[in-house]
C-alpha cells in the first residue's frame, strides 16, 4: 500500500483511517535498528510525474513533495533510519510541476550484505520494495550500488532533458536552426533566472541540443532534446519560451547568437509551461544500473496503461471538439455574430495552442482567467479581421525590450542575510 508523507496510506481518510490500519496500530511492532543490519550506499533512479507534485526537494511549507513521498517510503519497508536518510543528494532538483525519466537520489540504505562479505547474498529487490509503498506517479526505476565518495550531485557528468510541445503553427525548421546555435560552451546568462547568491559562473557546455519529432504523435508532437554538462536555474523553460519566439515568426533565430554574445543583459520575458519538461536521463561514469525483472514488467506496463488512458481521453476531447464545429460552425448566435471556428492547423500559434492545459486538473484552475482574457483579446482581433499572432499589444522584439538587472546589480540589492550567504560562498571560491 503506497504511504504519503503524513504516515497514512495514500487515498486514506485523514480524518479516519481505516479498520486494517487501525489494528496495524493496535499491535506493538518491533523497533527497527538500522545499526543491526548491513548497508551499503545506492544511487536509485527516479521517475516521476511533476504535475502532480511541488516539486523534488522536501520542502517546510508543503508535504507534497517527490522526496517527502520517497523518504516516507524508504522508512515503510525499512531501508533507512526513522529519523532520515544517511547522506542524501539529487542530481536535478526540478521545480513544481517538472517531471523526470531518469533523476537519481544517492543515500545510505540496508543492503542484504556488507561490501566485505564473503559469499555475497542476492541483493534487495529495492525497485520492488519501494514502489509497493510509492504512489504509481512516483517509481524506481534502477538502483546501483556506489562508492562511499559518491554523490548524485557532484558525480554527475551530464544531464539531458526533453521539453515536448504541439508544432501545430510554428516553424519547427526555424527552431531547430535557434536550437543549433546553443551547441558549444557559452555564456547563458540571457537564457536563465539569476541565482547571483549560489551562481556565478554562467559558463555551461551544450553537448548536443536539437528539435526532434514524437513517436507517438511526429505529426503533431515535436520537442526539444539537450545535453548538457549541467544546466542554470531555468535555463530550459528560458530556451523554450525563446525558440517559441523563432516558431511563431516573430523572432530571427540569429537572436540566440545575439543573446549568448550580448553578455550581461537579459532582456525581460516570460518562462515556458514547465508541465512539459522532463529530466530524461542523468550520466555518470561507471555505474551499471539494476532492475528485477518483476519491478521493470511492472512499471513498463503501468506507464502503458497511462498513456493508453490518455491516449484515449485527448482522442475523445478533440472528437468532442469537432462535434462542436459540426453542430454551430457558421451558425448565428443570438447577437447575431456568426460563429466562425478557427482550426489549430491554420491559427496562429500562442502558448496554449503549443503547450495546451489540462483543466480537467483542479491544479490548473487558477490559469483559467488568464485563458479567459486572451480569449477575450483573441475575439477582439477576430471581429477586426486579424489573423496574425495572439497578441493584446504590438509585439516588441527581444533586443528592444527593457533588460533585467546585471548581474551586480542583483548583488547590490540582496538584503543582508543573502548578502552574508553570498560572501560566503565566494570565499570558497
Amino acid at each position: 500500500m503506497p504511504v504519503a508523507p503524513n504516515g497514512l496510506s495514500v487515498g486514506d481518510d485523514v480524518g479516519g483511517p481505516s479498520t486494517k490500519m487501525t489494528r496495524k496500530k493496535n499491535r506493538e511492532e518491533r523497533p527497527f535498528l538500522f545499526a543491526n543490519y548491513p548497508s551499503r550506499k545506492v544511487a536509485i533512479r527516479l521517475a516521476y510525474h511533476g504535475h502532480l507534485y511541488d516539486g523534488l526537494a522536501k520542502q517546510e511549507e508543503t508535504s507534497n513533495t517527490v522526496e517527502a513521498y520517497v523518504v516516507a517510503a524508504l522508512k515503510h519497508v525499512r531501508l533507512i533510519p526513522q529519523d532520515g536518510p544517511i547522506d542524501l543528494a539529487r542530481c536535478g532538483r526540478t521545480d513544481k510541476g517538472v517531471s523526470a525519466l531518469g533523476n537519481v537520489l544517492s543515500l545510505t540504505v540496508r543492503a542484504s550484505s556488507w561490501p566485505t562479505d564473503s559469499p555475497q547474498k542476492p541483493p534487495l529487490d529495492y525497485c520492488a520494495m519501494l514502489n509497493s509503498a510509492l504512489p504509481v506517479t512516483i517509481r524506481i526505476v534502477g538502483w546501483a550500488y556506489v562508492d562511499d565518495t559518491f554523490d548524485a550531485r557532484f558525480s554527475c557528468v551530464g544531464r539531458t532533458y526533453r521539453y515536448y510541445f504541439c508544432h501545430r503553427g510554428l516553424n519547427v525548421e526555424a527552431m531547430g536552426n535557434a536550437a543549433a546555435r546553443l551547441k558549444g560552451v557559452h555564456n547563458f546568462r540571457n537564457f536563465c533566472k539569476t541565482d547571483v547568491v549560489n551562481v556565478s559562473n554562467y559558463e555551461r557546455d551544450v553537448r548536443s541540443v536539437g528539435i526532434f519529432a514524437s513517436e507517438a504523435f511526429p505529426e503533431l508532437v515535436s520537442y526539444l532534446e539537450i545535453h548538457a554538462n549541467s544546466f542554470l536555474y531555468h535555463q530550459i523553460r528560458c530556451t523554450m519560451e525563446v525558440l517559441f519566439l523563432v516558431g511563431r515568426g516573430l523572432e530571427d533565430p540569429e537572436v540566440v547568437t545575439q543573446l549568448l554574445e550580448r553578455g550581461d543583459r537579459k532582456p525581460v520575458y516570460p518562462l515556458a509551461d514547465g508541465t512539459p519538461l522532463v529530466l530524461w536521463d542523468c550520466h555518470f561514469k561507471n555505474l551499471q544500473w539494476n532492475i528485477s525483472k518483476r519491478a521493470f514488467m511492472v512499471v513498463e506496463h503501468e506507464l502503458q496503461d497511462i498513456a493508453t488512458a490518455l491516449f484515449l481521453r485527448a482522442s475523445l476531447a478533440n472528437s468532442m471538439r469537432s462535434q462542436l464545429l459540426t453542430w454551430y460552425n457558421g451558425h448565428t448566435d443570438a447577437e447575431g455574430k456568426t460563429i466562425v471556428a478557427q482550426l489549430p492547423e491554420v491559427q496562429a500559434a500562442d502558448r496554449w495552442s503549443v503547450t495546451g492545459c489540462d483543466w480537467t486538473d483542479k491544479r490548473t484552475h487558477a490559469n483559467m482567467r488568464v485563458r479567459r482574457y486572451d480569449l477575450f483579446a483573441l475575439s477582439k482581433q477576430r471581429e477586426h479581421g486579424a489573423s496574425g499572432p495572439l497578441s493584446s499589444r504590438p509585439y516588441t522584439k527581444l533586443l528592444e525590450r527593457e533588460t533585467e538587472r546585471t548581474f551586480d546589480e542583483e548583488v547590490e540589492a540582496l538584503s543582508q542575510k543573502k548578502r552574508a550567504r553570498f560572501e560566503g560562498n565566494m570565499e570558497k571560491k
